[in-house]
């Protein structure tokens, strides 16, 4: 489904390929399981070790590194809107992750 989103957007296919095989997403992956490991607490990093490799690599130097979206775009050589795209979808599984439970109503929950 987050290709087919991808491609829809943009027209370009090969960019989640690309993505997959540049040695950063390896390194940074390699680099996130370290800081895991360091602050095992840390749900934050344990819960961007599910995302996907290509959501991954775009949410971490957004995340923990502090890139602008454009500088992550530049140094994955995609465009702009994959990297955007990457970011709402990895946003939007870390929201439903990392979000308190609740039983009760939404409004109690934020009591």
């Amino acid at each position: 489904m987050q290709m087919t989103l991808l491609n829809r957007i943009d027209g370009r296919s090969n960019e989640l390929a690309l993505i997959r095989s540049e040695p950063i997403s390896m390194q940074w992956a390699d680099e996130l399981r370290r800081n895991a490991g360091v602050h095992p607490s840390c749900k934050l990093l344990r819960e961007l070790l599910s995302l996907d490799q290509c959501t991954r690599t775009a949410v971490y130097p957004f995340l923990i590194k502090g890139w602008s979206l454009r500088r992550i775009a530049d140094r994955l050589k995609v465009s702009l809107i994959t990297i955007q795209t990457l970011l709402e979808i990895g946003r939007e599984q870390l929201k439903r992750k990392l979000a308190p439970v609740c039983i009760e109503t939404e409004r109690e929950c934020q009591e």
